[in-house]
């Protein structure tokens, strides 16, 4: 496998890291209404720049709405070189359950 599948809970570790290059394949109006720190849509222009640039051991995260369709992109990058590739398990859906369980924990912790 040219990826790896990361958990909800793993993924704010990766954001801590300054090279990390996040890209959202879903649609825009979703990306507008929401998307992880520093996502990019991945669009045909930046998936190109990204394909182009020389670091390929730069970390590269994708997600999707499930984290399904996220995986062929993981693919298409690993097969060019990106060794640090990434797929949210579970994708935005995922993201935002986690999201919500740790507002909840930290809501009931400082109430």
């Amino acid at each position: 496998m040219s990826y790896e599948s990361l958990l909800a809970e793993q993924v704010p570790e990766l954001l801590e890291q300054a090279d990390l290059v996040v890209l959202d394949t879903r649609d825009p109006h979703s990306f507008a209404q929401g998307h992880l720190p520093n996502a990019k849509p991945a669009d045909e222009a930046n998936i190109a720049r990204l394909i182009r640039g020389r670091n390929k051991a730069q970390p590269v995260l994708v997600y999707c709405y499930h984290g399904n369709s996220s995986r062929d992109l993981c693919r298409l990058l690993g097969g060019f070189g990106y060794t640090q590739v990434y797929n949210l398990e579970g994708g935005w859906q995922a993201w935002v359950s986690f999201r919500d369980r740790q507002e909840v924990s930290l809501s009931a912790s400082t109430g």
